[in-house]
């Protein structure tokens, strides 16, 4: 008998575990350090979508770092983010998937400098998405060279002690106001 691959399996996902509460798939360290190999903060750094800490903890060995969260995971304050209104200079963070594009339009418009959001490359394509990314003061979209998977519901293994797998290819995008040139594919 020959098995059949549903669609989730080819994506990436387990169709059988389901999608984790309000998409928390942490950030690994390497992620974060990754991005500070290449990228450089001045002022408050805004991890508004912190989690455990993942982001956050990183960041906090070399800037000044303000953590939240919309769920209480043990690190930071609880607040949505978009109610959030007060001003950052940057924005360092991984949103929920399927708030990417949300998170980026409000990042954009309480920060002065940078904005760097962890997500799927896939976020490049859409119709909206599309429209939004050319017209907006995105800089950088760093691929990483090695796979990097996140961490579901914020574990690093799943429940048979296997670290996460993914067949999903993840980038830092980095927006930095002002900037009015042609965003540039870099790889990390």
């Amino acid at each position: 008998m020959e098995k059949k691959i549903g669609g989730g399996n080819i994506a990436g996902g387990n169709p059988a575990r389901g999608r984790v509460s309000k998409d928390f798939y942490a950030t690994p360290e390497i992620a974060t350090e990754k991005l500070l190999e290449v990228e450089h903060f001045e002022g408050l750094i805004l991890e508004p979508a912190c989690g455990m800490g993942h982001i956050s903890k990183i960041l906090e060995k070399k800037y000044s770092v303000k953590s939240f969260d919309i769920e209480n995971r043990g690190y930071g304050d609880k607040q949505d983010f978009l109610l959030y209104n007060e001003f950052a200079d940057n924005v360092v963070t991984n949103p929920p998937f399927s708030l990417f594009q949300e998170f980026a339009e409000h990042s954009l418009e309480i920060t002065n400098s940078k904005v760097c959001l962890f997500g799927k490359l896939q976020a490049l394509e859409g119709q909206k998405r599309s429209v939004f990314l050319e017209t907006s003061p995105l800089k950088t979209v760093y691929v990483f060279r090695k796979r990097i998977n996140p961490m579901r519901d914020g574990k690093e293994t799943d429940e048979k002690g296997k670290r996460w797998a993914s067949t999903m290819a993840f980038a830092w995008y980095v927006w930095e106001k002002g900037y009015e040139g042609k965003p540039t594919i870099e790889w990390i």
